[in-house]
């Protein structure tokens, strides 16, 4: 748990630096360098599409892409402040340009089982609530300029440790 801590005196308000930052950005990654550490071949993404597009083209193996949130919800209590970011995650793998069906849905199972992966990974970590329940997927094929197919999924990302405000 990282610290901010505010102190008000009669005259102003003095706010300490944060000690410690933890993101929910970090705590993705460490879910996904866990799976790189058991030897799942993958790379990991932070950004937004049109990063991402640009970066895909120097990557090789399946990625996992950690959209960068466009909201959320913080739930503030008087002892510290969780966020729960409204994400897109994607995982995706490159494809031929006249793939056929066959070929395709092979990657897209094979992108639904990294996913399966990272879930059960998210869930042994303790870092968020436990995901459960239907999780909507949507295909992708040819998001980005390289040729590439695998899912998206929408997942609200709940802290079970947020910020502590001291």
């Amino acid at each position: 748990m990282s610290d901010v801590c505010v102190t008000n005196t009669k005259r102003n308000t003095r706010r300490m630096a944060e000690v410690n930052y933890i993101t929910v950005e970090s705590k993705v990654r460490n879910i996904v360098d866990s799976l790189i550490a058991e030897g799942v071949e993958i790379k990991y993404l932070f950004a937004n599409w049109a990063q991402t597009n640009v970066e895909f083209g120097k990557v090789k193996e399946p990625t996992i892409v950690y959209v960068l949130p466009a909201s959320g919800d913080l739930d503030v209590s008087w002892k510290e402040i969780k966020d729960s970011p409204e994400t897109q995650i994607a995982f995706i793998d490159r494809t031929k340009f006249d793939f056929n069906s066959t070929e395709n849905d092979e990657i897209i199972e094979r992108m639904k089982r990294l996913c399966y992966r990272f879930i059960k990974q998210l869930n042994e970590s303790g870092l968020f609530e436990l995901v459960e329940g239907r999780i909507h997927y949507r295909v992708i094929y040819n998001y980005l300029d390289e040729n590439v197919t695998g899912i998206l999924i929408n997942l609200t990302l709940k802290e079970v440790e947020g910020t502590r405000l001291c």
